[in-house]
């Protein structure tokens, strides 16, 4: 079945209410050593390894009391982490440098390097081809995520592009596809499973993927007190983590069928082949990678040079396997 626009600006509105509703109900911090664990995490590819650690109940299997809530970007989950209504979260690069360096966060493990999960979507015969063609149009862009800074930091840049160049349109990742749709905007910059919705309807087209300017790296990352406080939960949490990261690894068709019901629970009629070309694009590995610090050492760079934060952390000494480590040892 094709999904219908009617069906997705439907689940797009459902969406929304929900991360609002979400965001409202989540425990204070520290509410107590008996009180669940709160986890956030996106609502798109960037979550599907907390999708799956949720249907499969592997947080529970492994001792951990976990309370998790959906979001539609990193910057939300951020954003809840530095008011303290979520512990543990899974952000893209720029939300987590943000957070490190004013909110006291603390990266755990990885989640995914998820290159190419991102794209640039064009309108379907638009006349789009290459990126030179986007000069004079609008983009659509979730400002403040990752997604925007690798286009507007790399991408744009590469093609002789800059922001003044052409029309940023701040929208969410899930309104992104309803947008190029009615004609507001002729491209956009999105993350999966929305690249793959409107290629596989026959909405948009594939302009680029990022993964020849970014790895895309996308954290799971604590506040700082919370490990401090509560180690051993922590400890339970990366323990169900790692079993639903194995899950990936061992059998990709039920984790295609829990993404499925994921979102066909929500009202929105996506399609299993929209989900298997989504899943194919994930590199799902909680390890940190080499080079990854001088990855981090060079985005702060630029965010120090466009006022995004004061001063570079010490990735030295915050990038750590010790808790992974420990994960497993357990």
């Amino acid at each position: 079945m094709r999904n219908h626009p009617v069906d997705r600006r439907e689940f797009l509105v459902k969406s929304a209410l929900a991360a609002l509703s979400l965001g409202a109900t989540t425990r204070a911090f520290a509410a107590g050593k008996n009180a669940p664990l709160t986890f956030g995490a996106q609502n798109t590819s960037w979550g599907a390894v907390a999708m799956v650690a949720e249907e499969e109940h592997t947080f529970r299997a492994a001792g951990a009391d976990i309370k998790a809530y959906q979001f539609d970007s990193g910057k939300a989950v951020r954003d809840a982490m530095i008011a303290r209504r979520i512990d543990i979260g899974v952000l893209g690069t720029t939300p987590m440098i943000v957070g490190v360096s004013k909110g006291d966060m603390r990266p755990l493990a990885m989640a995914m390097y998820a290159g190419k999960t991102d794209a640039i979507v064009v309108k379907k015969g638009g006349g789009i081809k290459t990126v030179d063609d986007l000069r004079g149009k609008r983009i659509a862009s979730q400002l403040g995520s990752s997604t925007d800074h690798v286009l507007e930091a790399k991408i744009l840049p590469k093609y002789g592009l800059t922001r003044r160049d052409v029309h940023i349109v701040n929208v969410k990742f899930t309104d992104q596809v309803a947008a190029l749709i009615s004609g507001s905007v002729d491209a956009f910059a999105g993350v999966e499973p929305y690249p793959s919705v409107a290629q596989i309807d026959g909405i948009g087209t594939v302009l680029l993927d990022y993964s020849q300017f970014d790895i895309l790296p996308v954290w799971v990352v604590i506040n700082s007190g919370v490990l401090q406080d509560h180690s051993q939960e922590v400890t339970a949490f990366l323990r169900g983590w790692l079993k639903a990261v194995a899950l990936f690894k061992s059998d990709p068709a039920k984790v295609t069928n829990i993404i499925l019901r994921h979102f066909t629970a929500q009202g929105y009629k996506i399609t299993k082949p929209t989900i298997e070309l989504m899943l194919s694009k994930l590199n799902v590995e909680p390890d940190y990678i080499p080079g990854l610090k001088k990855y981090l050492y060079d985005q702060c760079k630029v965010m120090v040079s466009q006022n995004q934060i004061q001063k570079i952390p010490d990735w030295d000494k915050i990038v750590t396997p010790k808790y992974l480590e420990l994960a497993r040892k357990s």
